[in-house]
């Protein structure tokens, strides 16, 4: 289709691409693109408000293909900020931390705790629950 051949060779190469596709490629903000990989059950689905019942439905059936199912645990990152998300019924670790505006992602706490021993906050995301954390800007 495009002239070439893409050849993937780890599941972190996948998920790299999926979210260069959803964000750059497709626009969809952060938020949508991370409900698009970690989809919510069906069961969770029928017992939201009506109007999020409509956006997840949608989201589930046009990319469906992009749900990443098994267990998984991801940070990805860009110039504007990190992402962590972990797959939906938690089979992988993730913890997160805050300590003033710095934002810190593991698959441990004690990971943290080596570069940050004294955080403010410290907890372990729910399952397919993103972490998004997003870089200030300084206004000229």
């Amino acid at each position: 289709m495009f002239g070439y051949k893409l050849e993937l060779r780890t599941d972190t190469e996948v998920i790299a691409y999926l979210f260069d596709l959803l964000v750059r490629r497709h626009k969809l903000p952060v938020e949508k693109a991370v409900e698009a990989l970690a989809s919510p059950f069906w069961k969770d689905i029928d017992r939201m408000e009506p109007l999020q019942k409509k956006i997840s439905t949608s989201i589930r059936q046009v990319y469906g293909s992009t749900l990443m199912n098994g267990p998984f645990s991801i940070i990805v990152a860009n110039s504007n900020g990190m992402i962590g998300l972990n797959d939906r019924i938690k089979l992988r670790p993730m913890t997160a931390a805050r300590k003033g505006d710095m934002l810190y992602l593991a698959s441990e706490e004690s990971a943290i705790r080596e570069i940050a021993p004294d955080l403010d906050e410290v907890w372990s995301p729910k399952a397919g629950t993103p972490v998004i954390g997003t870089l200030k800007t300084e206004v000229e």
